[in-house]
């Protein structure tokens, strides 16, 4: 088995990821380009190749410094899920050994690998508290509608009633008309935004597979999200409502778009991304019948043994640093923020 370094994934990658059981969005080749071009982040992705020089393994990694001037290796920054995806234990095994010496080599503390499901004979980190959820779908779109609770499709009507309109334009508008509610919503929650080029990076390098979807109330946008195909899925990994109008559910409208847009595409799975259990968003995802999936993550230090994941509630400086910043005016941490986020991977 020989594992190799890979700076620039190509559609070799892409066609061994998407013919992979267990893929997710952060398998994707274009994530390379994306953190590098967006915050300066260096690709450390490796690719495990058999006798016969075919990839039979691929491990997604960026190179990461924290705040506080740490650095990491990590599958994948700012993405739910990436982590190992290999044919075999073996091939897994490699992965995870170059990982390791690429952390001793690079003077890194840590290699995070964030697994949509447990790896063989390595442990994952069970007090993590949030899961991914997931919703099987339909292969038409009026079956969709169907099978969606009763409770969902009310308030998906209502949206329509309050007069919420699905907005148009081009990827371009479309991204600027979605990021107008985001960066209000991450200020509300007391949270660094990410930078709109880091969208425009996206919508660029992942090109028709990304799409921005947005609700509007007259020329105003209040709320959207973006929904990305890759393998067999649909993924929204960010979301966004205003919450002075989240009594018109532009959510329902803006998610059944994107289901509907899933089933055309042909996808046999929804995700709605990862919530904390117990959580409003835990709940509303709940309500459209996904089913929740523990993430294993698990996080190694240079020799190989398992460390805490560091996720959960904040300490208590970034806990007061958090609720500071939901006084921020929103164009002052509209500028603040996008400075701030590169250090935060989650």
């Amino acid at each position: 088995m020989n594992v190799e370094r890979v700076t620039e994934p190509n559609e070799e990658w892409d066609h061994f990821a998407e013919s992979m059981p267990g893929v997710c969005l952060g398998h994707a080749a274009a994530w390379a380009s994306i953190l590098r071009d967006s915050y300066g982040l260096e690709p450390c992705h490796l690719a495990a190749r058999d006798v016969d020089g075919q990839i039979a393994g691929i491990l997604p990694l960026a190179g990461f410094r924290t705040l506080r001037g740490v650095r990491e290796l990590i599958s994948l920054p700012y993405l739910d899920a990436a982590g190992i995806l290999a044919r075999d234990d073996e091939t897994a095994r490699a992965l995870r050994q170059a990982a390791l010496e690429l952390c001793q080599s690079t003077r890194a503390r840590a290699l995070e690998l964030r697994q949509p499901a447990p790896l063989a004979q390595l442990p994952h980190d069970e007090t993590v508290p949030r899961v991914n959820l997931v919703l099987p779908l339909q292969t038409e779109v009026e079956a969709q509608w169907k099978a969606l609770p009763a409770k969902v499709r009310n308030q998906t009507r209502k949206a329509e009633r309050e007069e919420l309109v699905l907005g148009e334009g081009t990827a371009d508008e479309l991204l600027h008309a979605f990021y107008e509610p985001f960066q209000v919503n991450m200020r509300d929650l007391g949270s660094p935004v990410h930078a709109l080029r880091f969208f425009r990076s996206a919508s660029r390098y992942l090109g028709a597979r990304l799409r921005f979807v947005v609700a509007r109330l007259g020329d105003r946008p209040v709320g959207g999200l973006v929904a990305i195909r890759y393998g067999r899925s649909v993924t929204v990994p960010w979301a966004s409502t205003l919450r002075d109008e989240r009594r018109r559910c532009p959510n329902n409208l803006i998610y059944w778009e994107a289901l509907r847009w899933a089933v055309e595409q042909g996808a046999t799975e929804f995700d709605f991304g990862r919530s904390p259990q117990g959580s409003g968003t835990h709940r509303f995802k709940l309500g459209w019948g996904a089913k929740q999936e523990p993430l294993a993550w698990v996080r190694l230090d240079a020799s190989g043994s398992v460390i805490p994941m560091a996720v959960g509630n904040p300490s208590g400086a970034l806990s007061r640093i958090s609720e500071l910043w939901t006084r921020l005016p929103v164009p002052v941490a509209g500028v603040l923020g996008p400075r701030l986020r590169r250090y935060f991977s989650n």
